[in-house]
């Protein structure tokens, strides 16, 4: 019980927890540089091959206990990820390579269901589709995004490498050839490169605390370099997450048609969750959006 002199506050803010985080990064690099083969050193490894890159190196994967997957389908990717993300494997990385042909795959994809429903014959050649088109090609891809970043596991995203341009088109650098913002999105990003027989992971980018950096600006790539400056929660075993249940989400739904809830209410949960629907949310997040209306519920009662 509080005193009159004592206030209560209600923000919600708490102190971080201290943790270990799996390695999340992008790769870039040109054409030949290596990209699939360095990748692929990574051990106990879940490789998404989007481009068949992985085909002359049977005996490597065979030999670092990894698996592979040929796919360009997004929702294939999706479904895969989600049941690495929820269920008990002893996969320590996901490899995808290269992510460039999976957005390229999403562009196809809702072209598809747009120029089917165009209203014209010349919108459905131009593809012109607008905002909403390309709303959709971004909600797709950040559904992968989400599901990369919540694996308990190291993420290698491998992209084809493009020019960058600026005023008068001229060129002023390179990047990753793939949806704009990619790089904000992940701890880590290096840019390979083949000097003689070495491949070199120049550094681009790295998160870390002030003064605490894990890599140097250069590195001769290589599994046991990523051991050495990252750490050997690189190799600790993938702990699965316990989803949003079926039975959760179907109450949820039908609370809400019950209650008042604002709409503002519930797209903060879902901003907070990082969700587009229930279906995203953990087991954890969606428990407490249900007993905060079930408690409102018995209070209006």
């Amino acid at each position: 019980m509080t005193t009159k002199n004592e206030k209560v506050s209600k923000l919600k803010a708490t102190k971080p927890e201290l943790k270990e985080e799996k390695l999340k990064m992008l790769v870039y690099g040109d054409s030949g540089v290596g990209k699939t083969t360095a990748a692929i050193q990574f051990p106990d490894a879940y490789i998404f091959d989007c481009e068949h890159g992985t085909d002359a190196y049977t005996k490597t994967i065979l030999k670092s206990n990894s698996v592979v997957l040929h796919t360009l389908n997004p929702d294939d990717i999706k479904d895969e990820l989600t049941l690495l993300l929820t269920e008990d494997h002893n996969y320590k990385t996901v490899i995808i390579d290269p992510i460039t042909h999976i957005y390229n795959s999403l562009q196809d994809k809702w072209s598809r269901i747009f120029g089917k429903h165009a209203k014209s014959e010349k919108e459905a050649d131009l593809q012109d589709f607008g905002m909403r088109y390309w709303g959709r090609v971004k909600q797709d891809y950040k559904a992968i995004q989400r599901l990369l970043l919540q694996l308990d596991m190291n993420v290698i995203v491998i992209s084809h490498q493009k020019d960058i341009y600026g005023a008068g088109f001229n060129k002023i650098g390179t990047g990753a050839d793939t949806m704009k913002g990619e790089a904000y999105v992940y701890d880590f990003v290096f840019q390979l490169e083949k000097r003689g027989q070495q491949r070199v992971a120049i550094k681009i980018k790295e998160r870390a605390e002030i003064g605490e950096n894990k890599f140097p600006e250069e590195f001769e790539w290589s599994y046991p370099a990523f051991l050495k400056y990252y750490g050997s929660v690189l190799e600790k075993k993938a702990e699965p997450k316990k989803m949003a249940t079926k039975d959760q989400i179907a109450k949820i739904e039908k609370l809400l048609e019950i209650a008042n809830i604002p709409d503002e209410t519930v797209n903060k949960w879902l901003t907070k969750a990082d969700a587009d629907e229930w279906g995203q949310f953990g087991y954890d997040q969606l428990q407490k959006c249900i007993d905060y209306v079930e408690k409102l519920l018995k209070e209006v009662r």
